[in-house]
């Protein structure tokens, strides 16, 4: 009897580097062990659920949830489902994401080998995960007998007088900051600001303060000047060696 090629919907975000390189990873599995039957489209960072996916009869789905639109749309398919951004809206999920301790560590190992003994972090308070890249940086800098200077971005600016009050915000910020000092960045978009108040400031980067971001999008690390340091989570391998559906 001849077996059934699994079919597999995958609902994630492809307009930064972090989803393509997850997709490299899915591309490399299903070569290696298919074949699958994928369902794909290109999506934005705000693309609505796909219209199809409630009544798709498909075998499993490989998501990156960002709000409850996807949430809801994703349940009323009612089919196995890993998740791969993070487990906030999508609770009892297989999940798989990145070791944000080990983030943290990493960062503070890189700041110690160049001998920096001042140290920040720039965080935001939208996601989960990205607290817990803060809040995991600033227990390494303590567990090392250092302080921590923290700056946390609540919410996005998404108009330009919003954009120019932030960055305003963040240049008083970087000015006050004993110097030479390392800086972690939660994301790379926070970097890639970080790194614009900075030359707004007119502060030496990286002699007096050195920036190191998180999830190393290719747009913004290459478009920051100076380009942008950032911890490469290896999307392709880790995607590749973890996903499964067990059902499929």
């Amino acid at each position: 009897m001849e077996k059934k090629i699994p079919h597999v919907a995958l609902v994630i975000k492809t307009a930064r580097s972090y989803g393509r390189g997850l997709l490299r990873g899915v591309r490399r599995y299903n070569a290696e062990h298919g074949p699958w039957s994928v369902y794909m489209e290109l999506r934005a960072l705000d693309s609505r659920p796909p219209s199809w996916l409630k009544h798709w009869r498909g075998d499993g789905i490989l998501v990156r949830t960002g709000d409850k639109a996807i949430t809801d749309a994703v349940n009323a398919a009612a089919l196995p489902t890993v998740e791969l951004r993070s487990s906030r809206l999508m609770k009892g999920l297989p999940f798989v994401g990145a070791d944000n301790q080990t983030i943290g560590q990493l960062v503070m190992e890189h700041f110690l080998e160049r001998g920096f003994r001042h140290f920040g972090v720039y965080g935001m308070d939208s996601e989960d995960y990205f607290k817990e890249r803060c809040d995991n940086f600033m227990d390494e800098v303590m567990k090392a007998g250092y302080e921590c200077f923290v700056y946390r971005q609540h919410g996005r600016r998404e108009k330009p007088a919003d954009w120019e009050r932030q960055q305003q915000d963040v240049s008083n910020w970087a000015m006050s900051l004993p110097k030479p000092i390392g800086v972690m960045a939660c994301t790379d978009q926070l970097g890639f600001w970080f790194l614009d108040a900075c030359r707004r400031a007119d502060i030496s980067v990286p002699e007096e303060v050195a920036v190191v971001g998180c999830e190393n999008d290719e747009s913004l690390t290459t478009m920051s000047a100076p380009p942008l340091s950032s911890v490469h989570f290896q999307t392709e391998k880790t995607y590749y060696r973890k996903i499964r559906l067990d059902s499929l």
